[in-house]
């Protein structure tokens, strides 16, 4: 049984890394060094809002709707905790009324929650993603393109989707 899972896995890695495939990776693949590339882009272009207020940040994975999110692994948040801030886990968030904000359940106060919306490989040592980012009634949208060059990822070009 453990060689069958072990065989699986590495078809779908090798699946994700077939330059043919022009459709986004499942979401359990979005936890990779492409989209931690992606997500560390995307911190550093958040605006610095409410001064002085200390905010948590959650990760979500793919689309966000009607029936729910997909909230990050708990080892994937942790790949970021060099930066000092402080993540959550999606599922600990909560929307309080009356204008709907989302918040850090434990703390209430707003929470910033980031979004790797797709993934998508486009060669070997190439990606696409879209991310975005919401805070309050505030939110952003950047379309990226990613290459890994010595074994490290990195961004090398972005557009400004959607924002205010």
């Amino acid at each position: 049984m453990t060689r069958r899972l072990l065989l699986i896995s590495l078809c779908l890695g090798l699946a994700a890394c077939d330059s043919s495939d022009t459709a986004a990776l499942p979401l359990n693949l979005y936890e990779c060094d492409a989209g931690e590339a992606a997500l560390r882009h995307l911190i550093t272009k958040l605006p610095d809002l409410n001064p002085g207020v200390a905010k948590s940040y959650a990760i979500v994975l793919g689309e966000i709707n009607r029936d729910g999110m997909t909230p990050a692994t708990d080892v994937f948040t942790g790949r970021f905790a060099d930066l000092k801030l402080k993540f959550i886990n999606a599922q600990n968030l909560k929307d309080i009324d009356p204008d709907h904000t989302i918040v850090d359940a434990e703390t209430r106060l707003a929470a910033f929650v980031l979004q790797l919306r797709k993934l998508q490989s486009t060669s070997a040592t190439t990606w696409d993603a879209e991310v975005g980012w919401s805070y309050k009634k505030e939110f952003g949208r950047l379309k990226l393109r990613i290459e890994v060059k010595d074994g490290k990822a990195s961004v090398v070009s972005e557009t400004t989707e959607a924002g205010n």
